[in-house]
């Protein structure tokens, strides 16, 4: 029998037991369409303000569901949004999760972070990845585990064997859940977000001004990798830099303490932009050091702060007197330096002095942040999961600040933070920039519809585009001859998602003939994380590409790639950029990846040929080799020893995940794999790591080892699959 429902927007009611999960339609028809997915609490305390922005979006061209619920689990939030996305008339392209709604704690898929590696045998609530990627791309798969006993909306999922085993979310998710500290009123904070929203929804608003600022110890502090991405972000946003508009880029040096002149800019009426990158934690940004010193006197207090944080930790272990006396003696200098470390003044003072290097969350609470989109390329800034936490700060509050993207665990610093950002002057959605970019814990915090009135014209509705045309290879293929260079980037990516079958001669030729980074930077991506075994001349290539993250990447793939063909040029880069700090780096961390031999005789026949007035920096590698090698054996041999304790064979075993080093630590995991005499868990963790080598030359070999290991051990099987599929699967 058909009900007929008087609610005038009300689509369906769909009843799940006693509990009724309300749905209501677009009021508008359009080709694309998103949803506000939100608790039933939240709905009832801020329904007009949740209704204003439902129709700011709508009115904006972009048909919205509004979805209700007392969400008990993530799962049947993900089916509804799987379910709109289907549609074929009007497939969904975003959600945003306003209010309590369950958070997926993410396990087993450690491989899809971009740094984040715990124990998982540690404390859950900090082995697991708070991650929203379970709501927006449908083809991972995961198994219900539990839910937490402390914190009621934490769900703990595990990533299955037969899942995909990387990302590629279908949607972009966006999440607006208030902060509830001490003092706040979580809904209100929601109402007045939301006013905030639909009144800057109304104004017409161009990506004209940007600021870039750095913190301490980003980068390795190179010069050459802060310079490289201001003359990107030119290629990217021309715009900025004509007369009128306002690009800024801020150093930590230039001040100190440097977080006067950040939070002076982040308040700024009409700031569009701001690009952080920093070292962070949840509530905390870091950004200096101590204050250089430039005379005696100065010098002289820099050396007692210095003992005045380290001297009391000592001294609760071995006592206060031998503290003084130890670091007395090991620095040369007097006891009374060392003594002020427990003068109560001096305790009071540096405690002001450590608290002024960084920028706190009580200190965003107390402003008014105008910075439209604020990315915090920081690890922790996002852990919205927290009651309380950076990213979510600076949107709860007064001020134009819409949206926020950030990590809610830790993150690589050597990463692409920018890829694509110069598409959001043609109009891209925030929430489009984030799914192009996201790893497992990156989140955009606020409204992911966000977005600024085009001043560059791609000739097309992008945000359409890109749900619309996903596997539109000949559309995409126009691309490539688009004006804009991160339309040709993204054009690159999207004929390689949708498995263009000339894929390796098309990304050669555009990393030999594209004057832009942009595209030499994605053309050298894809092939290195793809096609690794065909990258090889790319590679060499990138290695002294006259673009500095290009540099570095490629000094990155030559480790994880391990093909003997690449050494040579990987030692002829190092001898021509050694002075670079963030390459050099690279380099040094890679040098497990050849046959140390090898690496020896072409850095002494390749340094013979050249003129040099300071040998150096050969020096130093043909130092720093035999500790390497003396480091790697002592690794082998612990894993390989049966009497070895087993806490540290699990210990060296995950050493590989950083560096997938081939040759005869490759082997000898194999080997370990393959070993039944070797306790489970610990074959268990061998079998994961083997799984890293995705980016190798000749994985096949791998996963050709792999498929030949008979187990009847449930666990070890499921983990064997899930490398094997790691190893035939994409990478982003």
């Amino acid at each position: 029998m058909k009900r007929y429902i008087t609610f005038a927007s009300l689509a369906f009611v769909l009843l799940q037991g006693s509990m009724a999960q309300t749905i209501m339609k677009p009021s508008v028809k359009t080709k694309t369409t998103f949803a506000i997915v939100t608790d039933t609490k939240s709905y009832e305390e801020a329904k007009e303000e949740i209704d204003a922005y439902r129709a700011s979006v709508e009115q904006e061209g972009l048909g919205t569901y509004l979805v209700i619920d007392e969400w008990k689990t993530p799962q049947p939030i993900r089916e509804v949004l799987q379910t709109l996305h289907e549609d074929k008339k009007n497939p969904l392209e975003g959600c945003v999760l306003v209010g309590d709604i369950p958070i997926p704690m993410i396990r087993d898929a450690q491989h899809l972070c971009s740094a984040f590696k715990m124990n998982q045998t540690m404390d859950w609530q900090r082995s697991s990845v708070p991650s929203d990627r379970y709501y927006d791309d449908f083809d991972l798969k995961f198994d219900y585990i539990k839910q937490d006993s402390l914190q009621a909306d934490y769900h703990y999922l595990s990533l299955r064997a037969d899942s995909k085993q990387y990302l590629s979310p279908d949607i972009y998710s966006g999440r607006i859940r208030p902060l509830r500290g001490e003092g706040m009123d979580k809904y209100q904070l929601l109402r007045d977000y939301l006013k905030k929203v639909v009144k800057e929804k109304q104004k017409s608003n161009v990506l004209d001004q940007l600021t870039m600022a750095r913190g301490h110890g980003y980068n390795s502090e190179d010069p050459l990798a802060w310079s490289g991405e201001q003359i990107a972000l030119r290629e990217q946003l021309p715009q900025l830099f004509l007369p009128g508009n306002t690009v800024k880029f801020y150093d930590f040096t230039f001040q100190f303490p440097s977080k006067n002149l950040y939070l002076n800019e982040v308040q700024r009426e009409d700031l569009d932009v701001l690009l952080f990158h920093h070292h962070g934690a949840p509530q905390a940004q870091y950004l200096d050091g101590y204050e250089p010193a430039n005379n005696v006197e100065s010098n002289i207090e820099s050396i007692k702060r210095f003992l005045r944080s380290k001297v009391p930790g000592r001294a609760k272990k071995v006592g206060k007197e031998k503290a003084i006396a130890e670091y007395a003696q090991r620095y040369n200098v007097p006891e009374s330096w060392c003594e002020e470390a427990f003068d109560a003044e001096k305790q009071k003072q540096d405690s002001i002095y450590n608290y002024s290097m960084d920028i706190h969350v009580e200190e965003i609470h107390q402003l008014r942040p105008n910075a439209r989109f604020i990315m915090f390329d920081a690890c922790f800034n996002g852990s919205f999961h927290l009651d309380d936490y950076q990213a979510g700060a600076y949107i709860f509050n007064p001020g134009k600040t819409l949206a926020t993207l950030a990590c809610s665990v830790n993150s690589i610093q050597d990463k692409w933070p920018n890829e694509f950002l110069g598409l959001l002057a043609s109009g891209m959605r925030i929430g489009h920039f984030t799914r192009l970019t996201c790893f497992l814990e990156n989140h955009l915090i606020g409204d992911p519809t966000l977005c600024f009135t085009p001043t560059t014209d791609a000739g097309f509705d992008i945000n359409q585009a890109l749900v619309l045309k996903k596997h539109d290879m000949a559309f995409w293929k126009k691309q490539l001859n688009s004006p804009l260079a991160d339309m040709q980037a993204l054009a690159l990516r999207k004929l390689s998602d949708a498995d263009y079958k000339d894929m390796v001669s098309l990304l050669e030729e555009n990393y030999f003939q594209s004057p832009s980074f942009m595209v030499r930077l994605e053309a050298l991506r894809l092939l290195a994380l793809n096609h690794p075994s065909q990258a090889i001349n790319v590679i060499k290539a990138a290695l002294n590409d006259s673009y500095e993250l290009i540099r570095r990447y490629a000094a990155e793939y030559v480790e994880k790639n391990g093909s003997p063909e690449l050494l040579p040029a990987w030692i002829e880069g190092y001898l021509q950029r050694s002075h670079e700090k963030r390459f050099r780096f690279k380099v040094v961390n890679g040098l497990d990846a050849f046959p140390y031999a090898d690496i020896k005789a072409e850095l002494e026949k390749q340094s013979q040929g050249l003129t040099l007035f300071n040998r150096s920096h050969v020096d130093a590698i043909l130092k720093q080799l035999p500790r390497n090698e003396q480091g790697m054996n002592r690794d082998i041999q612990t894993i390989t020893d049966p009497k070895s304790k087993p806490s540290h064979v699990r210990r060296d075993l995950r050493i590989f995940r950083n560096h997938p080093v081939g040759g005869k630590p490759l082997d000898m995991i194999i080997d370990f794999v393959k070993d039944e005499s070797r306790p489970t868990d610990q074959r268990l963790i061998a079998a994961e790591v083997l799984g890293w080598y995705n980016m190798y030359h000749n994985k096949a070999s791998i996963i050709q080892s792999l498929k030949g290991i008979q187990t009847n051990d449930a666990a070890l099987k499921n983990e064997i699959e899930k490398s094997i599929a790691r190893l035939e699967g994409k990478n982003r």
